[in-house]
């Protein structure tokens, strides 16, 4: 994520990283839920709220996958008054295994899933079903009836996001650009088209307009 923040720091915005429970090396799944990851987002946006609010400058969002679902989360539980936000890859509608996935701890199941992800670009092995609950769950609540000004990046062959349904989505919000990356990642043996966070996930072409984008927006 610090490849997306150099981007803000071009304009000289100082970048928050927020930790999400289950997604650092040093935490685990079973501390997961829908809260706990509310509570993860809510540390980083008091963080950032008052440094906007002392310094008189716009505060903004990135939100990438889960990411961009607790950013939504944040903005219609807690009002977060952020100027513009942006996306990549949100999972606000997911594939239709998504929902199977999260059936089966509905179920009583509750191992984990193997990570397809490449090795440097994840901080755990596997994902647990507690984490797709979790995250079905914050879904779940959302209206995306506010009118912050929003951009959606993502490629029409991720493997998680549904491609059709969120640009709907984006074309029924108010003030949401949506725009189709054609991602060439570098070759590493597979490519995974969800990852478009920087030269090498996104391919030089997509990277370029993603960063020439955010750019342009600040």
């Amino acid at each position: 994520m610090e490849v997306i923040g150099s981007i803000f720091k071009e304009r000289k915005v100082t970048p928050i990283y927020v930790k999400l429970t289950g997604h650092t090396k040093n935490s685990n799944w079973e501390a997961v839920s829908a809260d706990r990851w509310r509570k993860d987002f809510y540390k980083g946006l008091c963080q950032a709220f008052l440094i906007s609010k002392n310094s008189k400058v716009p505060m903004y969002a990135f939100g990438y996958s889960l990411g961009s679902v607790l950013i939504q989360d944040a903005v219609e539980k807690f009002k977060a008054p952020f100027a513009k936000v942006f996306h990549i890859s949100p999972a606000f509608k997911t594939r239709w295994y998504v929902g199977f996935i999260t059936g089966l701890f509905k179920l009583g199941f509750t191992f984990n899933i193997p990570s397809s992800n490449y090795e440097d670009y994840r901080a755990q092995s596997n994902t647990s079903l507690v984490a797709y609950k979790s995250m079905y769950e914050l879904n779940q609540g959302l209206k995306y009836s506010d009118e912050l000004e929003n951009f959606i990046f993502m490629d029409l062959r991720d493997e998680l996001v549904d491609y059709t349904n969120t640009k709907h989505l984006c074309e029924m919000k108010k003030n949401c650009k949506f725009t189709e990356l054609k991602n060439t990642p570098f070759d590493r043996g597979k490519k995974i088209y969800h990852l478009s966070l920087d030269p090498q996930s996104a391919g030089l072409e997509s990277w370029q307009l993603i960063r020439k984008t955010i750019l342009s927006k600040l």
